[in-house]
């Protein structure tokens, strides 16, 4: 029988209490994954330019980071051919229209605002992680771009 890896994601956010968080959440979803941490976009893509990393099916992109943002991380993931094929959700406390049209403009895949309690969080990572991992933004598109809960 062949061991088959778990589904890799990622998350770069600059705030360390909503990495543990995210990282309690997918732990509690009992989902057999590997998940990822970064603090920013440049460690980011520091690792998946890395041909050592393991690559992740999907990556929770928080905007608002030092050194290099979440924008500025997605473009670069656009434009590098070995990584464009990575599904990227947006994941910031703004849902101001002007970020959501340049998650768009950038090809982001979906865009999901933090939400405010654990439970909440737990119901939209869920959502997004129930997927086929073969293509998982597959179900994404313009009609629920915005993930809500």
């Amino acid at each position: 029988m062949i061991n088959q890896k778990p589904p890799v994601i990622a998350l770069a956010d600059d705030d360390a209490d909503d990495r543990e968080i995210f990282t309690e959440v997918c732990a509690d979803l009992g989902l057999d994954l590997k998940v990822l941490l970064f603090e920013n976009g440049r460690t980011l893509m520091n690792a998946l330019e890395h041909p050592s990393t393991d690559q992740p099916s999907i990556i929770f992109m928080d905007i608002n980071m030092p050194v290099k943002n979440g924008f500025e991380a997605l473009k670069n993931i656009r434009s590098n051919p070995d990584l464009k094929g990575i599904c990227v959700i947006v994941y910031s406390t703004s849902r101001s229209e002007s970020d959501v049209k340049k998650a768009k403009e950038l090809c982001a895949d979906g865009f999901l605002q933090k939400p405010s309690d654990y439970s909440k969080l737990s119901r939209a990572i869920k959502q997004i992680l129930d997927t086929d991992w073969k293509d998982p933004c597959a179900e994404f598109n313009d009609s629920n771009f915005v993930i809500s809960i």
